[in-house]
């Protein structure tokens, strides 16, 4: 579980991944609890995708002797198992970092200074790439959540591109998201014009402070709510403020800051609307005051496993 941890967290560290190779090789109990591992993972619900075919783990799998014994089967297949399920998993952190100009681990914010002078705020389990010429300034979020406090040039708008939208200004200040189910992006000072993608119908939105715009990637549509401009982006201080969010929205975001994997056992808890402010310098107790006000129980299974459940 610790390697699976410390995996997750730097996919693209060629030491670390090194590491974790000499040890799953070292024994078959070493291989089958990397399997029981990879297969919990997996059913949890995360996404998986294949990764770079140059992920060496999955090479090295491939390239059997043409003469094993039967144990040395045994190794090369669970290799090979172990290998598979590796890519499955950890591919998309390890595409979105090699992607990446700028990312962020669990528990882990960053400010970023770009070319033009602009600031970024990274917030926890980010990525962000910078594609600046002389001529645009265009900035990518691959990953989590940031928030843009952008200097003031009429000549090159400003552009952050999302999965779901791009928003273009001059100048201000304003936070975009990956929820995992959508893109939301809210606005703390100036003005801004938001995007959407072809399948929510392409066309624009222009943002006042405090509006907030939320698409809905499944369901291909935009809803436009309000907030305090002095409550977005609070993670940066470490508090969480969410308006009538969805439960599983903030445990996802209480996710970023924790080691432990968070599990809601019940799709009908996930539902569940919210509105509360919470303190990220320590998740479980986060976890406890987002529980409480519906009688919900938080179990602590292991160090690295929370479970969320109405009984």
């Amino acid at each position: 579980m610790d390697w699976f941890m410390r995996l997750r967290d730097a996919p693209a560290e060629p030491e670390l991944f090194r590491q974790w190779e000499a040890w799953l090789q070292t024994s078959d109990a070493h291989a089958a609890a990397w399997t029981r591992i990879c297969r919990s993972w997996a059913a949890l619900g995360e996404r998986t995708a294949c990764p770079p075919a140059s992920t060496r783990a999955v090479h090295r799998a491939g390239m059997l002797p043409r003469r094993v014994s039967r144990r040395g089967l045994g190794l090369a297949t669970a290799a090979l198992l172990c290998a598979g399920l590796t890519a499955a998993i950890f591919g998309p952190f390890l595409q979105t970092r090699l992607e990446a100009d700028f990312h962020t681990g669990a528990g882990q914010t960053q400010v970023v200074m770009l070319a033009d002078g602009s600031r970024v705020t990274l917030a926890p389990q980010t990525a962000l790439a910078e594609d600046f010429d002389s001529q645009s300034r265009q900035v990518r979020l691959l990953a989590g959540e940031a928030f843009f406090e952008v200097e003031r040039d009429a000549t090159r708008p400003f552009v952050v591109a999302a999965r779901d939208a791009s928003v273009r200004v001059l100048g201000t200040a304003f936070g975009v998201r990956d929820t995992g189910q959508g893109t939301r992006v809210e606005l703390a000072h100036g003005a801004i014009t938001l995007t959407l993608g072809r399948a929510t119908g392409g066309q624009e939105i222009a943002l006042a402070p405090g509006d907030v715009v939320t698409v809905d990637r499944r369901l291909g549509r935009a809803e436009r709510s309000q907030v305090d401009p002095a409550e977005i982006a609070l993670w940066r201080e470490g508090s969480l403020s969410v308006t009538n969010q969805t439960f599983g929205d903030v445990v996802s975001l209480i996710q970023r800051q924790s080691h432990a994997w968070i599990v809601v056992a019940d799709s009908t808890i996930s539902s569940l609307r919210v509105t509360g402010l919470y303190d990220l310098h320590d998740p479980d107790k986060a976890l406890d005051a987002l529980a409480a006000p519906f009688d919900l129980k938080v179990r602590t299974l292991s160090p690295y496993l929370r479970v969320i459940s109405k009984d």
